[in-house]
């Protein structure tokens, strides 16, 4: 069952054309600079104006807005860095299935929306909203929900080329980790954490001979560091 849901979550990424080339214009983000402008109210990057166009399903975002909009959740009170979703077992079974009704595609959709509201950036919710609403014929929601999701593994992609801590991609939860390595259609095999504040994913052999990814996930240690190790 477990295989089957990882293609349930990840083939839509399949059909997503992010090229490798294209993070040789990456710009390693100043997080100083992306928290100074998301609380500036007379900015365009102001954060309750780019949640709000996102949560309406703007899509015309330019990549810089898009790396405030990611980034800048990660200052947001609500902001967990490690939230799980577990989900119960009817809903494991369903997901599982090869194919799905449109009420099936209607409990997906709903389930979905429910765990977007607790974290609107789970491109694996994402990607079964998209899923969801192409099965039903809702093409234009279906292609919503693709775009959003490819602007998100764009934002991420735009931050780093992954090939050494220097240059890593930043991440604000550790799924995107691997929803990133299967975007550009490699298969995760390995987590090795690197001292102060990387991931590290190996991959299983490939043609490229690529051995793996570094992640930066300095925001992620921070928060939790702030928020929750007390407890």
């Amino acid at each position: 069952m477990k295989n089957k849901i990882i293609i349930l979550f990840f083939s839509l990424f399949l059909l997503i054309p992010v090229s490798k080339a294209e993070d040789k214009d990456f710009k390693i983000p100043d997080l100083k600079e992306i928290k100074k402008n998301i609380r500036d109210y007379n900015s365009h990057l102001y954060y309750p104006y780019l949640i709000k166009r996102f949560l309406n399903n703007d899509t015309t975002f330019t990549l810089k807005e898009l790396r405030h909009l990611y980034l800048g959740y990660s200052y947001q009170e609500g902001y967990n860095p490690y939230r799980v979703n577990k989900h119960p077992e009817e809903i494991m079974k369903l997901y599982a299935q090869p194919s799905h009704t449109e009420a099936e595609c209607d409990t997906i959709i709903n389930y979905a929306t429910q765990l977007l509201n607790n974290f609107p950036f789970d491109l694996r919710q994402m990607h079964l909203l998209a899923y969801a609403y192409n099965t039903k014929g809702e093409k234009d929601k279906a292609r919503i929900w693709t775009t959003k999701m490819r602007q998100m593994l764009e934002a991420i992609r735009s931050t780093g080329d992954g090939k050494s801590p220097e240059t890593a991609w930043f991440v604000i939860n550790s799924t995107h980790e691997y929803d990133i390595i299967n975007s550009i259609g490699y298969k995760a095999d390995k987590y090795i954490f690197v001292e102060p504040a990387y991931d590290f994913i190996e991959i299983s052999e490939n043609p490229d001979k690529t051995e793996g990814f570094y992640f930066n996930v300095s925001r992620m240690l921070k928060e939790y560091e702030r928020k929750y190790k007390e407890n």
